[in-house]
């Protein structure tokens, strides 16, 4: 009798089971679809500069524009990471280098880094010694945290090289993650720079 009972209630137990994952898998991707159109809703895009407009404040006169991809070795991605204090993902960067009269003025990094929800295109524009001359806010998607375009905060790199205190960068009420990225950002490509053409 209790064998016949059990036999009778597996089919109500396995009808059971798949009606609750089902349930459960609709309801994850209801939640999970419904958190991304909210952050949709937030995404604002802001373009202040063109990659043109870009190089024409990078390299003011350059006769030419000198574009590297660079790829890294292993060697190459440990030693960055030790100057930089964090995990790379990159497997090369691509430097622009502007040229006028046979020399080089300095070169640039463009870079895309996550703020709170969306990434920020940036670019670093670094002297032949490796300081920071020019940091620009090209592309903003956040619908806040904008403030770092301006120039009272971009200017705290100017001069910047990887042996400088990024504590010394201060942060703006209202836009601490957008913050936090472009200093991540800028000492990336003053690490990245160092290790494949300073030290060469």
């Amino acid at each position: 009798m209790v064998n016949l009972l059990n036999n009778m209630f597996i089919p109500f137990r396995s009808c059971n089971f798949y009606l609750t994952f089902s349930f459960s898998l609709v309801s994850f991707v209801f939640l999970s679809t419904f958190a991304f159109t909210e952050e949709e809703k937030k995404f604002q895009l802001q373009v202040y500069l063109t990659k043109k407009q870009a190089f024409e404040i990078a390299f003011p006169g350059a006769d030419k524009i000198k574009k590297e991809r660079l790829w890294l070795t292993k060697e190459e991605i440990r030693a960055i990471e030790e100057i930089y204090m964090y995990k790379i993902y990159e497997t090369r960067f691509t430097f622009y280098t502007g040229i006028k009269n046979g020399k080089s003025m300095g070169s640039m990094l463009i870079d895309n880094i996550i703020g709170k929800s969306f990434p920020i295109t940036f670019m670093t524009v670094l002297n032949t010694d490796g300081t920071v001359r020019d940091v620009e806010i090209m592309v903003y998607r956040e619908p806040q945290g904008w403030e770092v375009r301006y120039k009272s905060f971009r200017s705290q790199f100017y001069g910047k090289d990887t042996s400088s205190n990024s504590n010394e960068i201060l942060s703006i009420s209202g836009a601490t993650l957008s913050v936090r990225a472009i200093k991540i950002g800028v000492y990336k490509a003053m690490a990245a720079y160092k290790i494949l053409y300073l030290d060469k």
